[in-house]
């Protein structure tokens, strides 16, 4: 880690950031830290008038919001044009657009939920992941890189009940960052975090062990409530604000901090990934 490098934009002037997925938690979250801190957001969601309390509260020369579904190219492409010719660069792409649902794998329709998830989490998140590499490359200043914020999770790692299906795409986007990281810059983590995503209101019906209460899902959605109520998880806030602080952070702060704890603390969630 410690031979790795990031070449960033100078941040003398306020950085342009990239956020997909921008209706709430993560994304809205960081949206409100970017311009909170003076710096300028894009802001990417598939419905644009979820922001219309920011889009009242900032000025267009601070805040883009655009349409976009991750899942189609074109409009994936369309949009980093749209942010060029706003604002001539992008430092920071915040790839964070993703989705989930809780069910069992067994009980899980394939062609309109499982193969869209993975449409969503895994190639929407390519199809950004290429866009901004290249543009950090052939669009930004020459040298000046950018930064890529590929937003993860610790179920990509260990797989659990319920959330099967999702924890596949996340380990999918994870192999892949992992490779993208090796042939363009730089790999680090973030942790476990208490999302609009962990919600009750996300479990899907008809749960084909219900009729067994010593099932391991049966159990699962006994205690849903009170496992994402936990203080074992971290607030999206918290979370968010550390992110920021990470991609502001030269090489040599960002490897004392991993070492010395005080950035990661023994977290798995978020990769960020330097292009140069």
């Amino acid at each position: 880690m410690s031979n790795t490098r990031r070449i960033v934009m100078a941040q003398s002037t306020p950085r342009v950031w990239l956020i997909t997925g921008c209706s709430s938690g993560f994304g809205r979250a960081m949206v409100e830290e970017v311009l909170h801190n003076g710096e300028i957001a894009v802001a990417i969601l598939r419905k644009p008038s979820v922001l219309d309390d920011l889009v009242a509260k900032y000025p267009h020369t601070q805040l883009l919001v655009l349409p976009m579904d991750v899942t189609n190219e074109a409009q994936v492409k369309s949009a980093f044009v749209k942010a060029k010719d706003a604002f001539g660069h992008i430092d920071v792409v915040y790839n964070n657009a993703g989705q989930a649902f809780y069910q069992e794998l067994e009980g899980t329709p394939m062609v309109d939920r499982a193969k869209v998830l993975m449409d969503v989490n895994f190639w929407g998140a390519v199809t950004v992941s290429f866009e901004a590499m290249r543009f950090f490359r052939e669009v930004n200043p020459k040298g000046a890189g950018g930064i890529l914020v590929q937003v993860s999770s610790a179920a990509a790692t260990t797989g659990a009940p319920m959330i099967g299906f999702y924890s596949s795409t996340k380990a999918a986007l994870d192999s892949f960052t992992e490779v993208l990281a090796q042939e363009a810059s730089r790999l680090e983590y973030s942790g476990w975090t208490r999302t609009p995503i962990i919600s009750s209101e996300m479990l899907e019906p008809s749960a084909l062990y219900a009729s067994e209460l010593t099932a391991v899902t049966t159990k699962f959605r006994a205690g849903f409530d009170a496992l994402i109520n936990t203080d074992l998880l971290n607030s999206v806030e918290v979370v968010t604000k550390r992110i920021w602080s990470m991609t502001r952070m030269d090489d040599e702060d960002l490897h004392k901090g991993m070492q010395e704890g005080l950035v990661l603390h023994k977290m798995k969630t978020l990769k960020i990934v330097s292009g140069a």
